[in-house]
Order: C-alpha cells, then sequence, then structure tokens
C-alpha cells in the first residue's frame, strides 16, 4: 500500500513538472508574440448557403472570444445559390468580414 502511495505521488510530481516546463517554454518562446492588424482567415466556400451563416456566425463569436485574427474573409467561388445573399447580410452585421466573390 505504501509503495502505491509513492507511485501516486511521484506519478503526480512528474505530471507537475512536465505542466511547469512546459509553460516556462512557451511564455519564453512567445514573449513577444503579438497580433498584427494584417492576420486574418480565409475561407473558400460553393453553393453553401443551409450552413454558411451557421458557420460564419460560429466563426466570428471565436474570433471576438479568442482575437486571434483581426479580419475574417469568405470567398464565394461561383455559388449558384443564395450563399453571397447571406454574406452580404452578415457583412452588414460584423466589420471584421470580408467578403467576395470569384466570377
Amino acid at each position: 500500500m505504501e509503495n502505491l502511495f509513492y507511485c501516486v505521488i511521484t506519478g503526480f510530481s512528474i505530471i507537475g513538472w512536465y505542466i511547469l516546463i512546459k509553460e516556462v517554454i512557451n511564455s519564453y518562446l512567445f514573449k513577444n508574440y503579438k497580433i498584427d492588424d494584417d492576420i486574418k482567415l480565409q475561407i473558400i466556400v460553393k453553393n453553401k448557403a443551409d450552413n454558411i451563416e451557421f458557420l460564419a456566425r460560429k466563426i466570428m463569436y471565436i474570433q471576438n472570444k479568442l482575437g486571434d485574427f483581426k479580419t475574417i474573409e469568405i470567398i464565394d467561388n461561383k455559388s449558384n445559390d443564395d450563399t453571397y445573399k447571406i454574406l452580404e447580410k452578415l457583412k452588414k452585421e460584423n466589420s471584421n468580414l470580408k467578403i467576395r466573390k470569384i466570377e
């Protein structure tokens, strides 16, 4: 029983040291990391009128929460449904959303 206790304590110690070392290395490597204004997420879609609003809203939500990227650009690749109309509606709601249409 005593050996099991020491094994558990040793395991927790190893995990704790691993987490501590990982955090120290990450903070050292990324200490000067800044989000640039030109970082953006680009998505190319085609004929996605049925789910583009859901997808775009989820991405905008994550972007607002985390701030990992400044601009979301959704490119409509010759859709023959209402994808671009839906994107235009969403663009009016979010200034960080850019849309383009490939003809």
